[in-house]
């Protein structure tokens, strides 16, 4: 019988994989502060980890090789749960662990071509009620997304220059990855202005909003009802804003003239009207939750411009026509100085629209028109390659997130290795 922990379960942690043998041989093997590591969660981490290793998991030798490893990984993961759960500024909302059970169990059902009552089905014949295994998935995901936060927060605060991406190029290029199907596109964009109307009506919806905040309404269930964002659904909940690192000045700078606990009145940027409040203030950081309300632009005015865009898209039959068209209409602030050029990008970098434009698409062709928000684009593609060599000039952003990554993780690593020796470690191997 398939084990329903055998793949989708290894996403949450070893500790939940391992729940359903807890009672049957479970011995504490490390002690962290007031967190503890059972035999089975290290039994069940060492067998996820030997066969992502591609390491038989049949002999006992085996896993006694890699013990010693394997129990420093889950003892560094308590340390940091450890921490997290001492870091008052860090919480997690019932609402974020339901809602990740919840996309967590559609995942297991999804994968495995299960209904709910096979799930049942199989919980029961490994001794395990769905209520218990509800009650064990949650906790593990709250700690998981506890630990996420301190990473998130972490990887935050990095920052890279130049000279830092071109050191780790040099000392890991050999060994990096190839870029996977990418192409060079050249790319005209075109703004839709909401008209006066639609935009009226958003900055009376925000104002009504606004008005409700100032009346005492909760901010975070105000977001979930009204806000028009991703994040709206949890709470409006932006995370930590490093200065420097937003593209939307006005947002940017609203969010840190705003102190502590200090709710912003509406203001408006390209994309609609905003509401944010900010509530810790770290370094050079600020926590900010946000209620949005788009100006969405009335839909005579995109087919307007669909029709103008798909226009130049038939008589740009030269890359020169292109480029003449480029300079004369895209409003994008980033590639037209570049005559549109957008460089090498992966395709799974893409946003998901633009890829199925430009899918099928030779090297010459263009697009159809692509609407991304507000703004309208055609793109040529000018090359493309299965797979390629990634270089400095060609792939500096691609770069500079893998360096942040890294200098991430380092500064973790060392701060977990500080933690540690704060905190209560007995390992019992």
């Amino acid at each position: 019988m398939k084990k329903i922990y055998s793949a989708a379960f290894a996403t949450i942690c070893a500790a939940g994989i391992a729940m359903a043998a807890q009672e049957k041989f479970d011995g504490i093997v490390a002690v962290v502060g007031d967190e503890i590591v059972l035999q089975s969660e290290l039994d069940a981490y060492s067998m996820l980890k030997l066969n992502a290793m591609n390491i038989p998991t049949d002999s006992m030798p085996d896993l006694k090789k890699y013990r010693t490893e394997f129990i420093k990984d889950l003892v560094d993961g308590k340390v940091l749960l450890v921490h997290a759960k001492q870091d008052t500024t860090i919480s997690v909302s019932n609402e974020d662990v339901d809602r990740a059970l919840e996309n967590h169990i559609n995942g297991i059902l999804r994968q495995n071509n299960w209904t709910a009552d096979s799930l049942d089905a199989q919980l029961k014949a490994q001794g395990m009620t769905i209520v218990k295994f509800k009650a064990e998935t949650r906790k593990a995901i709250r700690e998981q997304l506890l630990k996420q936060k301190v990473q998130q927060n972490y990887y935050a605060s990095i920052k890279v220059n130049r000279r830092d991406v071109e050191d780790f190029y040099n000392q890991y290029k050999d060994s990096l990855p190839k870029a996977g199907e990418s192409v060079v596109l050249r790319k005209l964009s075109m703004k839709v202005t909401p008209n006066d109307s639609s935009r009226q009506t958003a900055y009376e919806e925000i104002r009504s909003v606004y008005k409700k905040v100032q009346n005492g309404g909760d901010f975070q269930a105000l977001a979930r009802q009204y806000s028009e964002s991703p994040e709206g659904a949890t709470g409006g909940d932006l995370g930590f804003i490093s200065k420097g690192s937003l593209s939307e000045l006005a947002f940017e700078e609203k969010a840190f003239s705003l102190g502590q606990g200090e709710v912003s009145e509406p203001f408006e940027t390209h994309l609609g009207f905003h509401i944010i409040k900010v509530t810790e203030k770290r370094d050079r950081m600020v926590h900010v939750y946000q209620i949005f309300v788009k100006v969405a632009p009335a839909e005579q005015q995109i087919q307007a411009l669909t029709a103008k865009l798909d226009s130049i898209r038939t008589t740009a039959g030269t890359k020169e026509d292109f480029v003449a068209g480029v300079k004369k209409y895209s409003t994008d602030a980033a590639t037209k100085p570049r005559d549109g050029g957008m460089g090498w990008t992966m395709l799974i970098e893409l946003p998901a629209q633009v890829r199925t434009a430009i899918d099928s698409l030779k090297p010459g062709d263009i697009s159809m028109p692509v609407r991304e928000d507000n703004i309208l684009s055609i793109y040529r593609v000018e090359d493309r390659a299965p797979n390629r060599t990634l270089t400095l000039n060609d792939d500096f952003a691609i770069l500079e997130a893998k360096t942040k990554d890294i200098l991430a993780q380092k500064k973790l690593i060392e701060m977990v290795g500080k933690w540690r020796q704060e905190i209560y470690v007995d390992v019992r191997l």
